[in-house]
């Protein structure tokens, strides 16, 4: 087993390691079918595992690649776009958080280490490392401020 594999199955649940289960691999197109009513989850075949802290009401399109170790919330819709600009699927990278009730549309990519804020329209590429938040989302933190190892001193005066 790839040691970043075994990692993610000590930090996930039974529930998880389920649904990784059932999205991994070459199991009856039916069977996930069933799985995603009763979890309102819709997943394409994963290449690695994902964690789904609460795994309902989550829609993501066929063709989206994601990352290794990427975290997806309740309510978080990644689909397609047909026409103009950024038509296509997402491509979402490694250590990607999408906290609740995102979206993400179109042939966009979201870098390494991003982290997209609960209820953004994601509908131009993010950076790795950055935060982004809002309709249409915006970088709200880049990478220098967000990978700030220096911690803020506070004291009592």
């Amino acid at each position: 087993m790839h040691e970043s594999t075994s990692l993610i199955n000590r930090q996930i649940g039974p529930i998880n390691k389920f649904l990784n289960w059932v999205f991994t691999g070459n199991k009856p197109r039916i069977f996930r079918r069933l799985v995603g009513l009763f979890f309102h989850i819709e997943l394409p075949i994963l290449v690695y595992p994902i964690v789904l802290p609460h795994p309902y009401g989550i829609v993501v399109n066929d063709r989206v690649k994601l990352g290794r170790n990427v975290k997806i919330f309740q309510g978080v819709t990644i689909g397609s776009k047909q026409f103009g600009r950024n038509s296509g699927v997402a491509t979402i990278g490694d250590d990607v958080v999408i906290y609740p009730n995102a979206v993400v549309v179109g042939g966009i990519f979201i870098g390494r280490g991003a982290a997209i804020a609960p209820g953004s329209v994601v509908i131009n590429d993010v950076p790795n490392d950055a935060t982004v938040a809002g309709n249409p989302a915006r970088i709200i933190l880049p990478r220098s401020t967000r990978h700030n190892s220096a911690a803020p001193s506070f004291s009592r005066s």
